[in-house]
């Protein structure tokens, strides 16, 4: 029997891209990168990992509601963090433009 009172949680494996300041690439599973794209780890460039946390519906983020994070991992096995001002890279509009349909 489920307990109704408890919450959906999963393990995050947090990566910061070495090559953007303030990204992060969120995995449900520890160095799993098949299910990301090649065009967007091209885009996040080189990663390190970071930490990893249990993540609840309702634990507190500082940029995304918690739900939207899970539902990114559960059903296509990423989430990407992006700067809080955007980003900015010398081929001015390239992250944007590529990032559409992710």
């Amino acid at each position: 029997m489920t307990d109704s009172t408890s919450l959906p949680s999963m393990l995050c494996f947090v990566y910061r891209s070495k090559k953007n300041h303030e990204m992060y690439l969120y995995l449900p599973e520890k160095d799993q990168f098949s299910a990301v794209p090649e065009s967007l780890l091209k885009l996040v460039g080189q990663v390190e990992f970071s930490f990893e946390f249990k993540l609840t519906t309702e634990r507190k983020l500082l940029r995304y509601e918690a739900s939207e994070v899970m539902r990114n991992l559960r059903d296509n096995g990423f989430f990407l963090q992006m700067p809080p001002n955007g980003y900015q890279s010398d081929n001015d509009g390239e992250m944007n433009a590529n990032l559409q349909g992710f």
